[in-house]
């Protein structure tokens, strides 16, 4: 029998393995990618101090604790009962690591007067992040905070929370000082950015990925223009 149960870097885990009418029997907990005793009844057989093995007497539940877990704890973990034979139970322990991309990264070119965007995708979460936010960069600044209501203005934000978060950045009517580097940044994940290239008319690079969307500054447009974002944002995570 093969549980599988899933676990966040960082977080704790707890594998469970219930045993009826264990008698004067033991309970040990093997890790599957190097057969390494972790625990024997109650006690821990790893230097590896993250491992706790757990039991409340008078309950047949046997409990293998894994402290601030880590991607090299994926894999499996095998409930070794000391019958003849010997019963085994083993769970499958999946190590989510929360990881972010924003769309068309590393470099994203759209045309002079156009609709920028920038969709930033957060997945494996181990909740929706208290907060996203964008930064911009250029020649002339660094990280500087994307106001939404600064005189450069066509400038907003949607962000849909939940395991896996999606912020748009939306900026109408590019100019060639929306160039540079944008950061999208959440509370609980590392940055992630993409360089933006504003192009004038006729210049088409080769890696060029050309947003033709108008400048749009609001209404059903807007509306579409986020909509298309997410079926751009849903083919990705699909291929991932």
């Amino acid at each position: 029998m093969l549980v599988n149960q899933t676990a966040h870097v960082g977080r704790q885990a707890e594998l469970h393995c219930r045993v009826h009418s264990i008698g004067n029997r033991t309970v040990s907990w093997i890790r599957g990618r190097d057969l390494r005793i972790l625990t024997v009844g109650r006690y821990t057989y790893t230097t590896d101090l993250r491992y706790e093995a757990l039991h409340q007497n008078g309950t047949n539940q046997w409990t293998l604790r894994i402290r601030s877990v880590q991607p090299r704890d994926h894999g499996t973990y095998e409930c070794q009962v000391s019958t003849k034979p010997v019963k085994t139970f083993t769970t499958y322990l999946r190590v989510l690591e929360p990881r972010g991309k924003i769309l068309g990264a590393p470099d994203l070119y759209v045309q002079k007067g156009s609709m920028i965007n920038l969709t930033c995708v957060l997945q494996d979460l181990p909740e929706p992040p208290l907060y996203v936010r964008w930064y911009h960069s250029n020649k002339l600044f660094s990280n500087r905070n994307i106001s939404y209501s600064s005189s450069r203005g066509g400038v907003s934000m949607i962000v849909e929370k939940g395991p896996t978060t999606v912020s748009h950045l939306l900026i109408t009517a590019a100019n060639v000082g929306d160039n540079g580097i944008y950061t999208c940044v959440a509370n609980n994940l590392n940055a992630t950015s993409v360089t933006l290239h504003v192009l004038n008319a006729g210049e088409h690079p080769a890696a060029m990925q050309t947003n033709k969307a108008p400048p749009l500054p609001h209404g059903p447009s807007l509306l579409l223009a986020i909509a298309a974002a997410r079926i751009l944002w849903h083919g990705w995570l699909h291929n991932t």
